[in-house]
């Protein structure tokens, strides 16, 4: 808005509500189930079957500090499924 790129207007017309969405190192409890999302969505789109991922690897994900937050997370599950690592 204030490089005048953007209408003030319009601005303020969609900036009605603010949703607020932790970041993920602190919904650890989430990890899981987006790694099993991930897991299930990249096996289908690349169509792989890789092996699950082992207890040390999930319990090394759940003290991870996820800077990139989710899409880190995303990232590294569709690594792991297309290059099977």
């Amino acid at each position: 808005m204030e490089e005048g790129v953007f209408r003030e207007d319009l601005f303020y017309r969609l900036n009605v509500v603010t949703i607020h969405i932790p970041p993920l190192r602190e919904r650890r409890e989430e990890v899981l189930v987006f790694l099993e999302y991930f897991l299930e969505k990249y096996s289908e789109y690349y169509r792989k079957h890789p092996p699950a991922f082992s207890e040390f690897a999930i319990s090394r994900m759940m003290e991870y500090a996820w800077p990139g937050n989710i899409r880190e997370l995303e990232n590294l599950v569709k690594r792991y499924v297309n290059r099977g690592q």
